[in-house]
């Protein structure tokens, strides 16, 4: 019998299988364990380390912080809604010498 939750890593095409034997779903952190109480024998396929999958799950549910670099802009911030427009038609229209 454990006294506190294990995570488990479980394939989806083995959850039925997990929840028949008594695992739960944590929908937060999209992970199933085996609850307090319940023994641990059963899930021995399915067990993991357990700080590793926390920090995984929780790196895996946070938002990017950083948006995607466009090419036309360069590490210099612009203001100017006419300059940001003119470097982007810089970079995407073609020039005389682009042209064969």
């Amino acid at each position: 019998m454990n006294t506190s939750n294990i995570n488990l890593k479980v394939p989806f095409n083995e959850k039925d299988q997990a929840k028949a034997l008594g695992a739960r779903w944590n929908a937060e952190l999209k992970l199933w364990y085996v609850p307090e109480g319940l023994d641990s024998a059963p899930f021995e396929k399915w067990l993991l380390n357990t700080e590793a999958t926390v920090k995984s799950a929780a790196k895996a549910t946070a938002p990017k912080a950083t948006a995607p670099r466009t090419p036309a802009v360069d590490d210099q911030p612009i203001d100017d809604m006419d300059a940001i427009n003119a470097r982007f038609r810089e970079a995407y229209e073609s020039r005389e010498y682009d042209v064969l």
